[in-house]
């Protein structure tokens, strides 16, 4: 029974990770420190997928993982970017900033974080929902 139920598991993640992204690779998430490192979530990696097709515009992804070592890590330990639950989008003009935050509270995100040159989301359940903060 227990060997079935392992089975079961590894077929779903499998299956899982055969699941194509359209507009996203996960090597765009890497740790930019220079690691190399991607621990990502597939959730949010499917989500922004969704998001990015929703809103009909490109999504360019300027942070995702962050190792333990990246200099943002360290200064912000508690961020969801170390969990591999966030990802920052750049974006530098109003209308854009629209288009974007309107996609990804249609596909379910409910946290936001807006600065002049990029919208940050995340999926990080252990911190308080709905949030929006200003950079």
């Amino acid at each position: 029974m227990l060997l079935l139920l392992l089975v079961l598991i590894l077929n779903l993640l499998w299956l899982q990770n055969k699941m194509s992204l359209v507009y996203f690779k996960e090597s765009e998430f890497t740790c930019k420190c220079g690691c190399g490192e991607t621990a990502i979530s597939r959730k949010l990696l499917e989500m922004l997928d969704e998001a990015r097709a929703f809103a009909k515009i490109p999504f360019v992804i300027t942070s995702g993982y962050r190792c333990e070592n990246h200099p943002e890590s360290i200064k912000s330990p508690t961020s969801s970017h170390i969990k591999g639950l966030a990802a920052d989008i750049k974006c530098t003009n109003s209308k854009k900033r629209a288009i974007i935050i309107d996609a990804l509270g249609y596909v379910g995100f409910k946290r936001f974080g807006i600065a002049d040159t990029f919208i940050h989301t995340d999926v990080d359940e252990e911190k308080s929902n709905p949030a929006i903060w200003l950079y």
